[in-house]
This record gives C-alpha cells, sequence and structure tokens, in this order.
C-alpha cells in the first residue's frame, strides 16, 4: 500500500492557515489540553518533540490550523447492543448535530456486517440521522468494520476520523486490533471510541457489563479520543470537545528518518509542564 503522507507546506493566509500536501513529509495532528481540560492556542514549535522510531526528528512545517472534518459514523446495532439502541441513536444524533457546514459524513451499521449510507453534506444531516436503527445478527465484526472504515475516506479529504459507538465487544471479525491500528495509520484516520455498556438479563435480572477496553485503546494509539458513556448520558456535551478539536488542532510535519515501507512507531512530546498531549502512535514510511 502506498504511504499516505501529507502536510507540508504551511502557508498563512490572513486568519487561515493551510497546509499542502507532498509526498515526502508526514503530517501529526496532535491535540493539546492544560489540567482544566482547555485548548491551548500559544505553542511554538520549540515546545514540541517528534520521535521516529526512537530517533529525533526536526520538525518543518508546524501551525495551528482551522479545517473541515470528514467522519465516518459507525454504530454498533448487534444483539448485544439491543437493549442500548436508543442511546446509539442520541450517539449518533449528538455526533452529526455537532459537525460543521463543511464537514461530511457518512454513517455505518454494522452487526454481522457492515452496512453503509452515501455521504452526506452538511445540508443532509438530518436526513442522515433518520438510517434506520434495526437490531442485527447475534454476531459483531467491529474490527472488520473499522478496517473496512478506514479505506472510505478519499485523497482530497485531509481531517479523517471514525466515531465508533459500541460495547467494544467482537465475535466474527477476521482482523484484529492491531490489523485496526495499521491500517488507520496507513490511511492517516483517527479513531473516536464511545463506549456504550451492555445491558441484558439472566434469569430476569438485569445484568450492565462495562464497555471493553479495547475501543480506548484502539483511540490512543490513532490519535483520537475516548469517552465511555455508560448506559447514556449528555452526548452532546460529551461529543462537543471531540468535534472541536477535528476543527482546530497543531498540526507538526517531519521529514521521515528512513524511507523503508514499513509502520513505524511515532512519539510526539510536549516540553511544558501541565498540558496533555494526543497523537498518533504509528506511521507508514515512504517506499524506497
Amino acid at each position: 500500500m502506498r504511504s499516505l503522507l501529507v502536510v507540508v507546506v504551511l502557508s498563512t493566509l490572513a486568519s487561515a492557515q493551510t497546509f499542502r500536501s507532498t509526498i515526502d513529509q508526514v503530517a501529526v495532528p496532535v491535540t493539546i489540553h492544560s489540567e482544566l481540560n482547555e485548548p491551548i492556542a500559544d505553542l511554538r514549535p520549540d515546545d514540541f518533540r517528534v520521535f521516529d522510531d526512537g530517533r529525533p526528528v526536526s520538525i518543518v512545517a508546524f501551525g495551528k490550523i482551522q479545517q473541515s472534518a470528514h467522519v465516518l459514523l459507525l454504530l454498533d446495532t448487534s444483539r448485544s447492543m439491543i437493549e442500548s439502541l436508543s442511546e446509539v441513536r442520541s450517539a449518533a444524533n449528538a455526533v452529526i448535530a455537532g459537525l460543521g457546514p463543511d464537514d461530511t459524513v457518512q454513517v455505518g451499521t454494522f452487526s454481522s456486517v457492515l452496512r453503509l449510507s452515501p455521504p452526506f453534506a452538511a445540508d443532509d444531516h438530518q436526513l442522515a440521522a433518520r438510517v434506520p436503527l434495526a437490531p442485527g445478527a447475534n454476531m459483531t465484526i467491529l474490527y472488520d468494520a473499522l478496517v473496512e472504515g478506514c479505506t472510505i475516506f478519499t485523497s482530497d479529504m485531509n481531517r479523517r476520523a471514525i466515531f465508533v459507538v459500541s460495547d467494544g465487544t467482537d465475535t466474527a471479525s477476521s482482523a484484529s486490533a492491531h490489523t485496526v491500528m495499521q491500517r488507520a495509520a496507513e490511511t492517516s484516520v483517527a479513531i473516536y471510541g464511545v463506549g456504550l455498556s451492555n445491558r441484558s438479563s439472566e434469569r430476569g435480572s438485569p445484568i450492565v457489563r462495562a464497555p471493553a477496553p479495547v475501543l480506548r485503546e484502539i483511540a490512543e494509539d490513532t490519535g483520537g479520543g475516548y469517552v465511555n458513556a455508560g448506559t447514556g448520558r449528555d452526548f452532546s456535551r460529551l461529543f462537543a470537545p471531540m468535534i472541536e478539536e477535528l476543527h482546530e488542532q497543531y498540526m507538526l510535519g517531519f521529514t521521515p528518518a528512513q524511507a523503508d515501507g514499513r509502520l513505524r512507531s511515532l512519539v510526539v512530546t510536549l516540553r511544558r509542564p501541565n498540558m496533555s498531549l494526543r497523537a498518533r502512535k504509528h506511521y507508514l514510511a515512504p517506499a524506497p
């Protein structure tokens, strides 16, 4: 698979900053928050350090950019989610309602198979919210759905994200969580996990199981975010910071230490104290 390396040239135009794609440098979206979970606006390139497979590399492009987002919303409708379908619907509506006029969204539902809607523009968000949610099979292909979802974005979509609403259980995928992380790195997709509790009953007694931790692991590896929504909360409030960060983030550009065509580790650190940083942990280097 050809490496997807983007974002090198930073040009400042009045109030807008734009990165133009090239083939020899890597773009790294970075989300920064203070201890009070507030966004930070005054960072400089020398506040960051980037390590490519453990080797420090220079930051050759930098900016805090505003951009449109392209979102795939994946909704788990397998039998384990039957008691939570109303929460799945509420979460879907909250994500869609939070998107901006220049964003696009595509909706997918999965149990034993993945079904995708056409892409919707912002003006069609209400139509997207009416995608029917019906209980699916007693099988869940969470990993396969995420792997396939990473491939739906086109080359002109710079900020790519998948929001997946699920209890995190996978029972039937041919892919693994590691495969999901690898495909996300290859396609520059950030995955945001929304964990819902699994509700069922045994012998007439209600049972609530917490979401599986794998959604958090995938989100952290791909530079996305994760929320444990439990059995349903104020989804609009939960998702607002996630959607906001899709539109405005720091962007770092660096030249790969080696063009070897393999998946390489990526570590971004921040020199300033009392701040948290999220960035993807892998990228696909260009082929030699």
